[in-house]
């Protein structure tokens, strides 16, 4: 009779190693990673002509069977001698070279743009200055307090056009007075418009002009900046991008994973790790 306990713990591992490697692929990790479990090992990228499987998540990996666990994690040690530091248990082990290396071995989150998904994206976005510097640098605004002020600046306080109406200041001289002096030459803002109507209509829609009325235009802003941001990053295959401030929340988040299933991981050597039962 089949051990259904058995069939339970296989099936909770293939379960575990479903959300890893789903969790290194969103979060661009995924890259030189293995996973050894239940006798089966995961593998990204997939080599030319290897076995490959695609995940229950569409995710193609390198599937290999009835493989040994100490093959692929023994090393050789300061005394000379080659050993294995897996547990004998062999509940689930892993072996990396790629990003993850250096997330784990040196505490960097540094991995090619490309790689990271749109949901960890916007995770970034949410703990860094990454996507408002991004904004600043295309539109020179931060907020929508900066777009309202923007919005009044680029109507009525350009100074590449001049405050001057006629029909509020008597003379010129008496303008300039006012304002302690213009340059010479500049389009005055009410000939911008069809009418004169127009222009008193665009002064009092400025003062009146609230925040939340340009909630709206700066939330598609942002969005539209996220979409543009993310098309680079698609486009630019193997540039690399740097956030160490965000390494110990992946790797808190990788963690999360295997206490979820029961585990603990200890290291083995710098390119391997191996899990515990807590």
């Amino acid at each position: 009779m089949k051990d259904k306990s058995s069939n339970k713990f296989c099936k909770d591992f293939e379960e575990l190693a479903m959300e890893v490697v789903e969790f290194c692929r969103n979060w661009g990790l995924l890259r030189d990673t293995s996973i050894i479990t239940n006798g089966n090992m995961y593998s990204f990228p997939v080599t030319d002509g290897a076995p490959c499987k695609r995940l229950d998540n569409g995710i193609q990996v390198e599937f290999r069977q009835g493989v040994s666990v100490e093959d692929y994690t023994s090393g050789i040690c300061e005394d000379g001698r080659r050993r294995s530091f897996a547990n004998p248990e062999h509940l689930f082990d892993m072996t990396y070279e790629g990003p993850l290396y250096n997330l784990l071995r040196h505490g960097e989150y540094e991995v090619r743009k490309s790689d990271i998904s749109e949901e960890a994206w916007e995770i970034i976005f949410s703990k860094t200055y990454i996507l408002d510097d991004y904004i600043y640098e295309k539109y020179e605004i931060v907020d929508a307090n900066d777009l309202l002020d923007h919005i009044i600046w680029s109507k009525l306080d350009n100074p590449e056009n001049s405050s001057w109406d006629p029909l509020v200041f008597d003379t010129w001289e008496e303008y300039i007075e006012f304002i302690g002096g213009e340059e010479d030459g500049l389009t005055p803002n009410y000939t911008r418009y069809d009418t004169y109507e127009e222009y008193e209509q665009d002064i009092e829609y400025c003062d009146y002009l609230t925040v939340d009325d340009v909630k709206p235009l700066w939330d598609k802003m942002v969005d539209d900046a996220k979409q543009e941001f993310l098309r680079e990053c698609a486009d630019s295959e193997n540039e690399i991008i740097s956030i160490p401030e965000l390494a110990d929340y992946v790797q808190s988040e990788l963690r999360k994973i295997f206490e979820k299933h029961g585990l603990w991981y200890d290291f083995g050597f710098g390119w391997s790790l191996t899990c515990y039962r807590q």
